[in-house]
């Protein structure tokens, strides 16, 4: 199991997560800090003991959604995968894979339930009534880190995964910067940052807008590139940073 942890401010920056009571919120840190690698807790109850830190807490956490419970009494963090990215070769898998077939991954690299169930905390576990689980949607989902790195031949260090964690482009638009980078020789998170923020920029919002804005870089490129040497200079070698 990894010995670093990482909070995304996407998660707990956001309004949403610091109204809640900070006993709460400190609570949320010390169960990220030993989940396994797979974002499950197994010791909820020894953490609020040695923490001095309530069921009430916990209730919180679960009832906001920052925690989802099993039957099992085991609990997973729902917003792990936005925290941390581990590469594979250094992921040790969850021994409750039981409970993770009950789990599937949202467009937002969030887990979910199949079904929405009622929760409570009792004594000796938390209990929910029985999720109806289809993992097969699980299989089908796409991981924009293992794209990316697939694409490109090369592990992600720390620094592009926080970068490529700010991109809030559904994956199909972030397939086509992807593409766009990789048919271009340039293998830069910041070279597809730049491709994000001038699509932003433009107010893309689909994949129809993206290929009617390539359509239109391509032929400013060839209108570009018909231009006498000395002018064409003058508007840029890096022409992305100019459309």
């Amino acid at each position: 199991m990894a010995n670093k942890r990482m909070f995304s401010l996407s998660v707990v920056d956001t309004d949403y997560f610091l109204e809640m009571p900070i006993s709460s919120r400190l609570l949320y840190y010390e169960l990220g800090m030993r989940a396994d690698d797979d974002g499950f807790v197994d010791n909820w109850k020894r953490i609020l003991m040695f923490t001095g830190l309530k069921e009430d807490d916990l209730k919180v956490l679960i009832s906001k959604q920052f925690i989802l419970p099993f039957e099992s009494g085991i609990i997973v963090i729902r917003h792990w995968r936005l925290n941390n990215y581990l590469q594979k070769d250094r992921i040790k898998p969850t021994i409750y894979q039981e409970e993770k077939k009950k789990l599937c991954v949202d467009n937002n690299n969030v887990y979910k339930m199949d079904t929405e169930c009622i929760h409570s905390i009792e004594e000796n576990s938390i209990d929910k009534i029985s999720i109806d689980s289809s993992n097969n949607s699980n299989n089908a989902r796409e991981n924009i880190f293992e794209i990316i790195e697939k694409e490109f031949g090369r592990t992600l260090s720390p620094m592009e995964v926080e970068l490529i964690q700010t991109w809030d482009y559904p994956i199909e638009i972030l397939k086509i910067a992807i593409r766009e980078a990789s048919t271009s020789g340039n293998y830069s998170m910041k070279y597809i940052d730049r491709i994000i923020y001038n699509w932003k920029k433009a107010n893309i919002k689909s994949v129809n807008d993206v290929k009617e804005y390539i359509r239109k870089f391509n032929e400013k490129k060839r209108n570009r590139d018909n231009q006498p040497r000395k002018q064409a200079e003058t508007i840029g070698a890096d022409y992305y940073e100019e459309f």
